[in-house]
């Protein structure tokens, strides 16, 4: 057995040229770890959703949020943002009194990740983000409806809903 301390393990290894077959083994590690993660995260919310209506998940940039709240400045009551994904715009909306706040999600993983940081900002119990099909959610009742969403699904809900709601929509 031998008695080689860490160190030494290290610096023979630092030595040690990678060669081809050590490229190969961090190449299949690599691209096992991002199929690892689109099939985790991003790929449950695309089961159940026709390919034309399928949307990625791309997160609301901080100057996205403030245009999304400068436009809906002046408004009251609640607020349903559809396709919420992390929760962000959500979270944001009821920091500026819209209440309720609700967020509809597909993907499992961003509706779990939309609620930690919304315990994280201390607005647990207080917004609630929903894993549901948007197309049953019944949304009479809310005036102000946030989309980021694909334009044949945007198209299909301002049919159903433009009489009634201000639409804020992003692409």
């Amino acid at each position: 057995m031998d008695d080689d301390t860490p160190d030494e393990v290290f610096a023979e290894l630092k030595s040690r040229p990678i060669g081809g077959w050590g490229v190969a083994q961090i190449a299949a590690g690599t691209g096992l770890a991002v199929y690892a993660m689109w099939a985790g995260i991003l790929q449950p919310g695309f089961r159940k959703v026709p390919l034309k209506l399928q949307v990625p998940y791309i997160p609301a940039s901080r100057a996205q949020v403030q245009n999304v709240m400068t436009l809906l400045r002046g408004r009251q009551g609640g607020l349903v943002d559809l396709g919420s994904g992390d929760g962000r715009i959500v979270l944001e909306a009821h920091r500026r009194g819209f209440s309720p706040a609700v967020g509809y999600e597909l993907n499992p993983w961003l509706v779990r990740l939309a609620r930690f940081y919304a315990w994280r900002a201390g607005h647990h119990g207080k917004v609630s983000y929903r894993r549901e099909d948007l197309w049953k959610v019944d949304l009479t009742k809310c005036k102000n409806i946030t989309v980021f969403l694909a334009p044949s699904v945007v198209s299909n809900i301002l049919n159903i809903y433009m009489s009634f709601v201000l639409f804020i929509m992003g692409k």
